[in-house]
This record gives structure tokens, C-alpha cells and sequence, in this order.
């Protein structure tokens, strides 16, 4: 006769000793729907949470240029070409 399915639901689940529960994780202070708790404001800069994918295709020199400045500046490429089409569009 083979051994009876093992039910999880009457015990504990071993990898639930490592799992926190969803109370628990959120904390006290944080409200619904991802909005900050009462008494902080939510940081503009992460307010979009998503990032979109651009493929572009330069120049060798100019990708060269613009590598040098992110090194120079201490930021990555994808920084660097951010915050430059982020300005260009600020001045329109």
C-alpha cells in the first residue's frame, strides 16, 4: 500500500520559516495603494516606476565623447544620456 499524500494545510510548511508574512513586511507606517506614510512626501525622482527600453545607434567617436564624460563625471553612460535628453527637453 503506498504512503498517503503529504497535506501541507494541518502543518507548517518548512519554508514558511522564511517567508515573513505580508504584514509584516509592509511595516506599521506604510498606508494603502503605495502612497507614503502620513508625514513623508513621496521623492519626485522615483515617482515613475517603470523605465522603458531605447535602442540608439551612434557614432563610435560620439558613444567614445560621451563614455569619457560619464567617467569624468562619475555616472554611468545611460545616466549621463538621460539627464542630457532630460535638459534638452526642459529648455523647449
Amino acid at each position: 500500500m503506498p504512503a498517503p499524500k503529504k497535506s501541507f494545510k494541518e502543518d507548517i510548511n518548512p519554508a514558511m520559516q522564511f517567508i515573513s508574512p505580508p504584514s509584516l513586511e509592509a511595516g506599521p507606517e506604510a498606508s494603502e495603494a503605495g502612497n507614503p506614510p502620513a508625514g513623508h512626501k513621496a521623492n519626485p525622482l522615483y515617482i515613475e516606476t517603470k523605465s522603458r527600453r531605447v535602442q540608439l545607434l551612434m557614432q563610435p567617436s560620439l558613444h567614445k565623447k560621451l563614455k569619457d564624460r560619464a567617467d569624468s563625471e562619475g555616472t554611468s553612460l545611460n545616466e549621463l544620456v538621460h539627464s542630457l535628453l532630460d535638459n534638452a527637453l526642459k529648455k523647449r
